[in-house]
């Protein structure tokens, strides 16, 4: 179904109504999203298809994947039903005529729920209203295996996967349907189990079991251990559905920390925003060795998911909340619920986020002065009216999962803090004064960054000029981006050495040409910081406990986020006149325990240095941190 498809913009006196009336159909591509389209409160998409079946006893069923906005499906002019939530697949079961007309009609979201979609951090040809994932019609048996919902967790004994699978019959069944759970990829124990299906015409039956393991081999994040992950089948006559999942458990308290499997883990990495490619996206994040990705107020297609799992990357989940709206909790409750059934068997979805930014406490950037500061201060202790609504609806997300109501600024009383120093507040410094001001602050940051231009005079989709003009002072693509590199290098390693258990820089990708809060570009090709931002972030990775000016002190640091003890020499040179001189360099012998950080030696930096280069060499690895002074 993805030749034939004609779209067009919905005429705002039809929305609701009857059958949608459009301005012009215009061929398309489904899936997709029609960039004609783009800022369209609703769009329309059309299919015309003879009857596909070969015998009167075959069922037909339409899926939808990425159902994006709020729709309603027409089959030859009759309301074949409404979906609501993108993220979940939409299923129609239907009769087919000789020759049919379907109509998908898909309206922007007008309940709150559209998520960063609905924000200025995506352009709208991103946003267009419609079927963005996948679409298929489905040829089905008189009784058919319709769904297979599976749901792991650990236990005194071992581990469990409790299987919900529903059968869907139009004729007399009394057969088994078979459950099994095999190791995908390594050696290990399984379980198998019958159940008898006993359904009448026109019955849909779920079936219940619970797969039991022994001893299970669990799923851990990367540089923690292996990615073991199960396969859970179900069979009936000749249909089979499986779904992959995985046994862990996630915790996270202030005082001991994020914990996987009872382990201590640090999560390092970024925010992901919607993008023309967000698998691309995913790689990079696994180039640089990130441990986490934050999908920021929205929810992914499955591929990305699948592809955490894979790679050990844990998942920050957002309910698709952002911005300052207030929701109906009811409908929040619906919406987290629907969000949890979909991704919660997958193990690298390990947090999650309620509402995104609520409100912007403050009007205008911060310069970092005393009065400033003083605001600050007055502010920062204040909360947002959504606290309410977002911690109701925290409620209904997995109890086994750490959730955070609030994902904001300072003077929203957040859960997890979005700070940003050198960029809405004083200099990449002031970060020193922030975690000295609002310690509890630092622990879960969400977000943290700076934006950049890559082009003289844009005006790009997601950064504020007015901000980035006042830091930068210049609209030279080459000054920007080097400030946005040191500011984010000075931060990431500031609340790296203050303790952090979660820490995501804004953003993954820029959200237009042009620039933005991106470490890569619109197109995808990194900026300075991409490289910055990877090394500050690393496992393990030699620092500076603050960046000097030319004949000045500083300590150097060994960061140790790895779950063992790691030994070897920490070296400084330098660039400029002495760079050579090996009297200006210096190295020091540390050993590290898991998650600390230690003194490394003391810094002397020559007058005329330029730039500054530890190196952590332990034998079989070496890590590489430099600076610009």
């Amino acid at each position: 179904m993805t030749s034939q498809w004609e779209g067009g913009r919905v005429l705002a006196d039809t929305v609701g109504g009857g059958p949608p009336a459009v301005q012009s159909w215009e061929p398309v591509s489904v899936p997709g999203r029609p960039e004609r389209f783009a800022g369209a409160d609703a769009v329309a998409y059309r299919l015309q298809f003879a009857d596909p079946r070969s015998t009167q006893a075959q069922r037909t069923l339409l899926e939808f994947q990425g159902l994006y906005g709020h729709t309603r499906v027409w089959l030859n002019g009759e309301l074949l039903g409404t979906h609501r939530e993108y993220f979940a697949p939409a299923r129609f079961e239907f009769e087919p005529a000789a020759e049919n007309e379907l109509v998908v009609e898909c309206h922007r979201p007008e309940d709150g729920f559209g998520g960063v979609y609905e924000t200025d951090h995506v352009r709208d040809a991103l946003a267009v209203p419609g079927i963005w994932w996948g679409v298929h019609l489905r040829l089905r048996p008189p009784a058919f295996l319709r769904d297979l919902v599976v749901n792991p967790r650990l236990t005194d004994d071992g581990g469990a996967i409790d299987v919900a699978v529903s059968v869907d019959t139009t004729e007399p069944v009394t057969e088994p349907v078979t459950l099994s759970l095999r190791p995908e990829g390594f050696r290990g124990g399984g379980a198998m189990e019958r159940e008898q299906v006993e359904a009448g015409p026109g019955d849909r039956i779920t079936v219940t079991r619970t797969l039991t393991l022994r001893e299970p081999s669990l799923w851990w994040p990367r540089n923690h251990g292996d990615q073991h992950r199960y396969v859970v089948r179900a069979k009936f006559r000749d249909h089979e559905i499986t779904r992959t999942t995985a046994l862990r458990s996630v915790e996270y308290s202030v005082d001991d920390g994020l914990r996987v499997n009872g382990k201590r883990v640090r999560a390092r990495g970024v925010n992901m925003l919607p993008s023309g490619d967000l698998l691309a996206d995913f790689e990079h994040v696994e180039e640089a060795g990130f441990t986490l990705a934050r999908l920021h107020a929205h929810v992914a297609q499955p591929e990305l998911y699948e592809a955490a799992d894979e790679a050990g990357v844990l998942v920050w989940q957002d309910c698709p909340l952002s911005g300052d709206v207030r929701v109906d909790p009811d409908r929040g409750r619906t919406v987290a619920r629907t969000l949890a059934s979909t991704v919660d068997h997958h193990p690298s979805v390990a947090l999650f986020g309620v509402h995104d930014d609520p409100e912007r406490p403050f009007d205008s950037r911060l310069s970092g002065g005393r009065m400033d500061r003083l605001r600050f201060r007055r502010r920062v202790g204040t909360g947002t009216d959504a606290r309410a609504s977002a911690e109701r609806i925290a409620d209904a997300l997995p109890a086994d999962r750490p959730a955070f109501p609030v994902c904001g600024q300072p003077g929203t009383e957040p859960d997890a803090a979005h700070l940003y120093p050198g960029w809405t507040f004083g200099d990449a410094d002031a970060v020193d004064w922030l975690c000295a001001t609002v310690p509890a602050l630092t622990r879960v940051v969400t977000e943290f960054g700076a934006g950049s231009l890559t082009e003289a005079g844009a005006e790009p989709t997601g950064l504020d000029r007015e901000i980035h003009d006042s830091v930068v002072g210049s609209a030279d693509p080459a000054v920007s981006q080097a400030t946005q590199t040191r500011t984010l290098k000075r931060v990431a390693e500031t609340l790296r050495l203050q303790g952090a258990d979660v820490l995501a820089g804004f953003c993954l990708r820029d959200a237009g040409a042009g620039g933005g809060m991106g470490v890569l570009d619109v197109d995808g090709e990194s900026k300075p910081a991409y490289d910055a931002l990877a090394t500050s972030l690393r496992p393990v990775v030699p620092v500076l406990r603050e960046v000097p000016a030319p004949g000045g002190r500083v300590e150097a640091r060994l960061l140790n986020d790895a779950p063992a003890e790691v030994q070897g020499t920490v070296r400084w040179t330098f660039h400029g006149s002495q760079a050579g001189d090996s009297d200006a360099g210096g190295s020091m012998s540390v050993t590290a325990p898991p998650f600390e950080s230690v003194a490394a030696g003391a810094v002397s930096v020559p007058a005329d240095a330029s730039a500054l280069e530890l190196s952590l060499e332990t034998g079989t690895t070496a890590v590489v941190n430099r600076y610009r002074l």
